[in-house]
């Protein structure tokens, strides 16, 4: 990875290896303005990206069921089978039966807003995300979730986003019903962490639009980097916001 800033450990911009090879540091970082200043729309991961999952914290806390249902243990093991035979891959899937099977029971109705609120969802944000997306507040945002619908409106409108996609199982699906809805848009954003968030990239430019992206990590990587993205970010977005404000 090329670092375009870094702060300590925790706080990182860096392009691929090989990237912009060719420009100097400053031209990169003035590119990287102009570019982000010009997107018209942008799309945003929520889970694990912007913020420690919000799924991941409903599971833990048993909602819509309890830790010693035999349906929630069971749903635990086939979990952890999964996990050992796919990775991360089996997140997606976990996640979409856990929903089918504890979060539309009337236990969740009632337990759910007691679990969520507009302060826990500012109070989780990583450190940075809520000054990025500030700054480019300009133009129309929205999150882009498989996560349930009460929980894409609680983020959506802490972050005073347009509006959000919840239950999004296929990301690229719901970003290209935006796209036949607004023709006349042609520079987009998209802000993620996954395969899925990558799909939303490869529809885009199927589009023929442009698009700048940020692949947010744990650790700055070649390795684990996903190539269809621009720009690798840390999940504390202090060293994006400091560039953006340069």
């Amino acid at each position: 990875m090329n670092y375009l800033y870094q702060q300590g450990s925790e706080s990182w911009v860096a392009l691929p290896e090989g990237a912009g090879s060719s420009l100097s540091l400053d031209a990169l970082v003035q590119d990287l303005r102009r570019r982000t200043g010009a997107v018209q729309t942008w799309f945003f991961d929520l889970d694990d990206n912007h913020a420690p999952s919000p799924a991941k914290f409903l599971v833990r806390r048993a909602a819509g069921t309890h830790h010693l249902s035999p349906a929630y243990l069971q749903w635990c093991l086939k979990t952890a089978i999964s996990w050992v035979q796919k990775g991360k891959k089996a997140e997606s899937g976990c996640w979409e039966a856990y929903k089918e099977r504890f979060l539309g029971t009337p236990q969740a109705e009632q337990e759910l807003p007691l679990l969520l609120s507009l302060k826990r969802a500012g109070e989780t944000l990583y450190p940075g995300v809520r000054e990025f997306c500030s700054l480019v507040a300009g133009a129309e945002r929205y999150y882009v979730t498989k996560n349930i619908p009460l929980v894409a409106e609680l983020y959506a409108t802490m972050q005073r986003f347009d509006g959000y996609f919840a239950d999004a199982a296929r990301k690229e699906r719901a970003v290209e019903q935006y796209l036949v809805g607004h023709p006349w848009i042609e520079r987009y954003g998209v802000d993620g962490d996954s395969e899925d968030d990558g799909a939303m990239v490869d529809i885009l430019r199927w589009y023929k639009k442009e698009v700048l992206s940020f692949y947010s990590q744990d650790e700055p990587d070649d390795t684990t980097f996903d190539s269809r993205f621009s720009v690798a970010v840390s999940k504390n977005r202090k060293s994006l916001v400091f560039l953006l404000k340069k």
